[in-house]
């Protein structure tokens, strides 16, 4: 969907659950106007499938039905209350009239209705399973191969001709690294087609096991690639993914199938369209904008003339100061600008014809787009101006909050594990007297495995002080440099650390996040002003909520 919803509404919080009464069983939802509503503001319904539409495809339905919402499905339908009351408030104060705000709404909803007509015709759309699953393994597809590596292309050649003939791979591998003409690379682990190099995924794309590519170059000379496997592992991520590729595909062709059947009806002037010169000096664009010559018949519904096609690339080209180039551009453009404008008018025909403007799914999408726009201008003639930012409070919070905008805390330090308390005493005494650290790590007994569950490691590299457990970071707390430390883990690793060096948190200068912290102030006290305002409407309007919270 190209029009674009206001997103200034997610500055509005949540209220109604607070309010909601605690409820176990639910109780069904009110029907107005032939549909189950969620609330209503000052007689104007909201109904369950906008709530719905907001929620996402996640939402439980029959639950919301029976009237029982969660706190986060609270807040949404609180959002939508809050719309309500501003779009209302607005409206009395004529910003729905506002020309500007008409003409968005004009265009947004014959937009919406075509998106609607979309959604009916590709309803019914299933994807192909053989096409999902083809484009799955595409996908998920993983090699296990082994390389022979040539720095003579000559000789990769001969020796991928031998192969491909019927010689075997490790006779012809086993020759040439004899001859030290190449080297083998073999890997017993699968990889998918990123771990390629781009030029080796390409050759080995449409192999299959047992199969030789040809010869490839890559920066270090010339391969002869061999697929011993190939595998196709499940991943439901990916299986998901290739579905709704296949299915947006399928239904993309289901609707240009439609248009060419719409397109029947109309008849297009070719000689006239190819006759238009916008780069010539006569007659002009203005001349051709006032045009009536018709230049595509479309049965049932207005033609497109010259000036409408004129007008049409004009707003979509003419603009700024090098107007030889935009014309050009016009002269290049007009035969799918005409495609496009002939489109529009069939679907729009078609959407009429079907009743689309008068569904449920059209009216909600437009009125819903209606009062974003209205709550838009509201939000920035009537709260904008009154909440100004100020430099002394976006200071305030700098000086207040200094640990949220400080780099953290690090140590650097290696450790060593032991099973046992008294053999990681002993190892941190050796330390303590002069033992030098390799040597203990080498010749103490007693050390945990590599592979001890939970084993941590420190190899003498920074650490954040705050991704330790936290009883290591009691442990080093107020630590200096050249300190050793005992640490017993939850998992009864006594740990030996040895301080290295301390990295104290630093302070990030002012100016360096002023900017980040001046628009999360901002946000916060233009959203404390709608709640206030939203607040205040709420008395004078008569808010009903119809979903409870559940327990």
């Amino acid at each position: 969907m190209r029009y674009q919803t206001v997103v200034v509404t997610g500055l509005l919080v949540a209220s109604v659950h607070a309010q909601a009464i605690l409820s176990a069983a639910g109780q069904a939802l009110p029907v107005k106007s032939g549909r189950p509503a969620v609330a209503s503001v000052a007689g104007d319904a909201i109904f369950l499938d906008e709530l719905l539409r907001e929620l996402g495809p996640s939402a439980d339905k029959a639950r919301l039905g029976r009237g029982l919402g969660t706190a986060k499905e609270l807040e949404v339908l609180d959002r939508l209350i809050n719309i309500k009351l501003v779009a209302h408030e607005a409206a009395t104060m004529g910003l729905d009239e506002v020309p500007e705000i008409r003409k968005q709404v004009e265009v947004a909803s014959r937009e919406i209705m075509r998106e609607v007509l979309f959604e009916r015709i590709v309803k019914d759309v299933k994807p192909d399973p053989a096409a999902v699953e083809k484009l799955f393994r595409d996908q998920v597809r993983e090699w296990k191969t082994t390389a022979l590596v040539f720095q003579d292309e000559k000789a990769a050649q001969r020796a991928q001709k031998e192969i491909t003939t019927g010689t075997a791979f490790d006779t012809v591998a086993a020759r040439a690294v004899a001859a030290k003409a190449a080297r083998t690379q073999t890997d017993d682990a699968f990889h998918p087609k990123q771990d390629f190099l781009p030029q080796i995924a390409e050759a080995i794309a449409p192999l299959g096991a047992g199969q030789v590519g040809p010869v490839v170059r890559i920066p270090s000379g010339f391969v002869v690639v061999k697929v011993l496997e190939v595998r196709y592992p499940e991943n439901p991520e990916a299986r998901a993914e290739a579905r709704k590729q296949v299915l947006n595909q399928q239904q993309l062709v289901a609707l240009k199938a439609h248009e060419q059947e719409l397109r029947r009806q109309t008849v297009v002037n070719t000689a006239l369209l190819k006759s238009l010169d916008y780069e010539a000096a006569k007659p002009g664009i203005d001349a051709l904008l006032k045009d009536k010559r018709v230049v595509a018949e479309i049965k049932g519904a207005a033609p497109v003339t010259v000036g409408d096609l004129t007008d049409y690339l004009r707003m979509q080209l003419f603009h700024g100061s090098n107007q030889a180039a935009q014309r050009k551009k016009m002269n290049e453009q007009k035969g799918d600008a005409l495609d496009a404008m002939v489109a529009r008018r069939l679907l729009n025909m078609e959407a009429l014809k079907l009743g689309i403007d008068k569904t449920n799914a059209y009216r909600d999408r437009a009125t819903a787009y209606r009062d974003s726009l209205v709550f838009d201008s509201f939000f920035q003639k009537v709260i904008v101006p009154e909440n100004k930012m100020r430099e002394e409070d976006v200071r305030k919070h700098y000086d207040g909050h200094l640990k949220e905008y400080s780099s953290p805390g690090m140590i650097r330090m290696r450790g060593l594990a032991f099973a046992q308390r008294t053999a990681a005493e002993d190892a941190m005494r050796k330390l303590r007297e002069g033992a030098d650290f390799g040597w203990v790590a080498s010749n103490a007994g007693g050390q945990v495995g590599k592979g001890a569950p939970g084993l941590l490691e420190f190899d003498g590299r920074p650490v954040t002080t705050d991704s330790m457990p936290a009883g290591m970071q009691k442990t080093l707390a107020g630590a200096k440099a050249g300190e050793f430390k005992l640490y017993v883990s939850p998992e009864g690793h006594v740990y030996v650390l040895a301080v290295q060096q301390v990295i104290a948190p630093s302070p990030r200068p002012y100016d360096e996040v002023r900017e980040d912290i001046a628009k999360k102030l901002y946000q916060e006290k233009l959203k404390k002003a709608l709640e206030g305002y939203a607040g205040k409407l709420r008395p004078l309007a008569k808010v009903e909520t119809y979903v409870k919270r559940m327990q």
